[in-house]
């Protein structure tokens, strides 16, 4: 007899080489796929029948000791497979004490997972001020570094001609991106570039964007949250995609607006409401970006990190974007052109905490990290484990 221990990152993986039939198939799946929820605030009662209930489907709630005595802190984690929460989803559902609300939070995560390998997007900054030296280009520079990101096969270019670092002022007038864009998007337009990639322009100006998605662009990056109201029009004229990313203030102001009262929730909110926007305005495909180092303090940075999932309930593609930011050169020591290894890291962390797209400065190098980290989900099994 070979008894082997399987990741619980590969359990999927070795289900499927088992050879189940279909239905069985999905009734495992679900057992195998589970849920870890943190409970704050709900009232001793509603915490004493979630623990019921959890249990009456083969699910765990874990409390302080005090909560059996309606003491103590109210705090509770939640453990379930995707099969015990669809259950513990349907009796919460019928319980009242605010159990109807925590019942439509749970049902929103039961999604299927967006089964596509992360892919890169890769930054170029036609600007003389961004925050990391290398990735300032001049026009024909930019250009050059096009055409070296479509010989590497990148799925997404993202180019902006106004800074958005820390600190930064506002370009309010749209006329000084649009010409340091103007070669570059006659480039993409001219030679159809966007037939081997998806560009992006990254701006929080309507008519930049619009200047940029009549050249072939396609997607609108803005920094600000889609924050101007014509910048949902431009959006939905042009069919293009809407990544919303979660900040507060300006670039100039937002390391100064770093106090929340509920971290997630407020970015949960914050996401609620723009994606009505953008949907409402006549958008229809958007990515979500939870806003690394925008209004943010390095523990929040990483907290956003290690819960990401949290954002998986939206159904849309999550972008992380720490490339070689502010909050690696406080963990690390290392100055901006030295945090690579930083960077691959986090990000690396973040393909497995559900990032869909990982915006970068290093392309090669995230590529080579993505294809080994995918070799090793999709590898054949060692002899002797199925």
């Amino acid at each position: 007899m070979q008894v082997t221990r399987i990741a619980t990152s590969r359990a999927l993986d070795v289900l499927k080489r088992v050879g189940a039939d279909e239905v069985g198939h999905k009734i495992m799946a679900q057992k195998a796929q589970m849920y870890y929820f943190a409970l704050h605030d709900l009232s001793y009662v509603a915490s004493a029948i979630v623990k019921q209930e959890a249990l009456s489907v083969g699910a765990e709630y874990a409390t302080p000791r005090e909560q059996i005595l309606y003491k103590g802190e109210k705090v509770g984690l939640l453990i379930a497979n995707a099969s015990q929460l669809k259950r513990l989803v349907a009796k919460l559902s019928a319980q009242d004490f605010g159990l109807k609300n925590l019942a439509t939070y749970l049902k929103s995560h039961i999604k299927p997972p967006l089964d596509t390998q992360a892919k890169i997007m890769a930054i170029i900054n036609v600007t003389p001020d961004s925050f990391y030296a290398s990735s300032r280009k001049s026009s024909k520079e930019a250009i050059e570094r096009i055409y070296e990101l479509l010989e590497e096969g990148v799925a997404y270019i993202d180019i902006g001609a106004a800074s958005s670092r820390p600190g930064s002022q506002n370009i309010i007038e749209s006329c000084d991106e649009i010409a340091r864009l103007g070669e570059v998007c006659a480039e993409v337009d001219s030679k159809q570039l966007y037939k081997k990639a998806q560009f992006s322009i990254d701006t929080y100006n309507p008519k930049t964007a619009e200047f940029a998605l009549k050249s072939g662009f396609s997607i609108i990056n803005d920094v600000s949250g889609f924050s101007d109201p014509d910048m949902a029009r431009v959006n939905a004229a042009f069919g293009a995609t809407a990544i919303i990313m979660h900040s507060r203030g300006t670039p100039e102001t937002m390391q100064t607006l770093t106090q929340y009262d509920d971290f997630l929730g407020e970015i949960d909110t914050f996401f609620e409401r723009k994606i009505d926007e953008v949907i409402h305005g006549g958008g229809k495909e958007i990515i979500l970006d939870v806003g690394f180092g925008f209004a943010k303090n390095d523990a929040q940075n990483l907290a956003l990190v290690n819960h990401l999932l949290h954002f998986k309930r939206f159904g849309y593609p999550l972008l992380l974007g720490a490339s070689r930011k502010t909050t690696l050169g406080q963990i690390t020591g290392k100055a901006v052109s030295e945090r690579l290894a930083s960077t691959l890291a986090l990000h690396l962390i973040g393909v497995q905490n559900g990032a869909n797209i990982l915006r970068v400065h290093d392309s090669k190098e995230h590529s080579d990290m993505l294809k080994v980290y995918y070799a090793l989900q999709e590898s054949t099994l060692q002899q002797g484990i199925l």
